[in-house]
């Protein structure tokens, strides 16, 4: 290469080679920069939680997204360049004052409950996380505001649901034991204690087993009816049981055992109910011991008796048995006495004593038998097998119960956990129990459902304003109108608060289908306002998710999705109430 050209192409040096170097990388910084600030950006004006930046060193709010606007109710031009106490939300209270200092001297802060009052009147209560960034020179402030109202509320209606039980659980005229997962009593009642004679306390965390008669405890039948619980093959089981008291007596009891499951299905614990029927058993035991004269006694005892002969046909019933039926001998012998069983019991009946006639073994089993006004009333019947004279097998006599009370009080505490007692419809424990279960059909089936959720409109303003007593009815309203526009078929449910959910079975998948019921509710909601009286308009959002068995998810998933939609839909009413005249 010659001199000429070595002029024309100069070779760089390396110092020239480092700057270009160091030139790229500082672009690339500044271009990195720039696009973590826009993703914060976007991230800040699309957060659903309302964000307010400030100034450290005043105080003044600098910078706000649009949640908090909405939270708020006030313009931008209400709040920027203002300090933060002495907006709106914060004027009546320190809050704002004591988010600004917490901040001076910390980095982060965090409180759960604390006022915050919108436009509109309502009084809200917020969770704020606040947090001190430097950006450059400057330091500043932000506080992230997450509207907490709705859950607070729930948490209170939980509260009130709980006190009821408790009252309930502790009053019971019959013993009940909460029992865990390992069979040891985390709750029972006065009535369980007397009955034994402990005291609660003495009783707690000890097994039900420890209070159990021995020869119980090895039960067979007890296992497998507790079995056929855990798999959900049945509601609840009953059998005659014996507890020992604490001075070593015994004590007969009618156990009826319950379940009570999670929102997953899973069990979390057992309700052991004990009623005392010593008293009946030693009459019972008395009369089997005498065979010469145990038909004069069967008719004095109290509860109704019949007997079977060896081929399964009843040939003898005691006087309280036609005292309960209101009917005579010649009505009720062979299989006539059948009649009086209800119908949905009748068949599970007739193959649970045809079993139980092959195998010559003892029986227990509930059933509805019409007494003497046409009530259909519970009874449990005892089956026992007895032998003739020549020991041979005789046939059974059996000793039946009279157990509506327990029965009607076992519905009405288990109602109280699933039922919400203002609207009527299911609560939110058993709205969820049902709907995982509807899940798990739809995923065996391949066939799905649509998911309704739903929220009143504005339940905060009707109570501070008008007072609870009408924010309750709009609450019955709202359920009064799904329980119209809804099939019976249809799961309804109050989910806490002003929020509602319902699992719609029967959906062809249609748009049609969907905008077809949202005019019914539409038309539903205005025949109630158009009611004269009414001292408030109601409103209601809606947001809908249809399940899909190919593309399974959770419970949780599927209601999060629906609750997307319907705060969309809150958005667009609170959009065009802004903009309207």
């Amino acid at each position: 290469m010659g001199k000429s050209e070595k002029t024309k192409y100069p070779l760089k040096s390396t110092r020239d080679a480092e700057s270009e170097r160091a030139a790229v990388a500082h672009q690339k910084a500044d271009a990195d920069l720039k696009d973590s600030e826009l993703r914060y950006r976007r991230l800040f004006e699309t957060a659903r939680d309302g964000i307010v930046l400030m100034s450290a060193k005043t105080g003044n709010v600098i910078d706000l997204n649009a949640a908090f606007i909405a939270m708020s109710g006030l313009g931008p031009g209400e709040l920027l360049g203002k300090r933060l106490w002495e907006t709106r939300p914060f004027a009546d209270t320190d809050a704002g004052q004591v988010i600004f200092k917490e901040l001076q001297t910390r980095d982060h802060i965090f409180y759960d409950d604390l006022p915050f009052h919108a436009r509109d009147g309502s009084h809200l209560t917020v969770e704020v996380i606040g947090s001190a960034h430097l950006v450059g020179s400057e330091r500043l402030l932000q506080c992230t505001f997450r509207d907490i109202t709705r859950r607070k509320a729930m948490e209170e209606e939980l509260r009130r649901s709980e006190s009821r039980f408790r009252t309930l659980f502790s009053k019971a005229p019959m013993g009940i034991a909460i029992v865990d997962a390992a069979g040891r009593i985390t709750e029972c009642n006065q009535s369980l204690g007397k009955m034994l004679g402990y005291d609660e306390k003495e009783m707690l965390g000890r097994p039900f087993t420890d209070f159990t008669h021995p020869e119980d405890m090895a039960s067979e039948a007890d296992r497998h009816q507790y079995r056929e619980l855990l798999e959900q093959k049945r509601d609840s089981y009953q059998m005659a049981v014996r507890c020992v008291k604490k001075n070593g007596g015994i004590v007969w009891g009618l156990l009826a055992v319950s379940l009570m499951r999670g929102a997953a299905g899973g069990p979390l614990y057992a309700i052991r109910m004990i009623e005392d029927i010593t008293e009946r058993k030693r009459a019972e035991d008395s009369f089997i011991k005498s065979r010469n004269f145990y038909l004069s006694l069967m008719d004095e005892l109290p509860n109704p008796i019949r007997r079977t002969d060896a081929d399964g046909k009843s040939d003898y019933f005691n006087r309280a048995w036609f005292a309960f039926t209101g009917r005579t001998m010649g009505q009720e012998v062979g299989d006539a006495w059948t009649q009086g069983v209800h119908a949905e019991d009748l068949d599970r009946i007739r193959k649970l004593q045809a079993g139980s006639l092959k195998t010559r073994t003892p029986y227990v089993t509930e059933y509805r038998l019409r007494n003497y006004s046409g009530e259909y009333r519970w009874v449990v019947e005892f089956g026992r097998p007895f032998e003739d004279i020549d020991g041979s097998f005789g046939g059974y006599i059996s000793s039946c119960y009279d157990v509506q009370e327990r029965k009607t009080f076992e519905k009405t505490l288990q109602s109280l956990s699933t039922t919400d007692d203002l609207t009527g419809i299911l609560n939110r424990r058993g709205f969820i129990s049902l709907a995982q279960q509807q899940i798990k059909v739809a995923n065996r089936t391949k066939k799905g459902f649509l998911l309704f959720y739903v929220d009143l409109d504005g339940l905060k303003k009707i109570n501070d304003t008008l007072g609870h007593p009408e924010g309750d009815r709009a609450l019955v309203d709202t359920a009064s109108v799904l329980k119209e526009i809804f099939r019976e078929s249809d799961i309804l449910g109050r989910l806490g608060g002003d929020e509602f959910a319902v699992l719609m079975l029967e959906h062809a998948g249609s748009s049609e289908e969907d905008r077809a019921v949202l005019t019914r509710m539409r038309e539903s909601v205005k025949a109630r306002n158009a009611q004269p009286g009414r001292r408030f308009e109601l409103s209601i959002s809606t947001g809908m998710k249809y399940y899909d068995p190919e593309k399974p998810c959770s419970l949780d998933e599927l209601i999060s999705r629906a609750d997307s939609l319907m705060y969309k839909e809150k958005e667009l009413k609170h959009r065009e109430r802004r903009s309207g005249p």
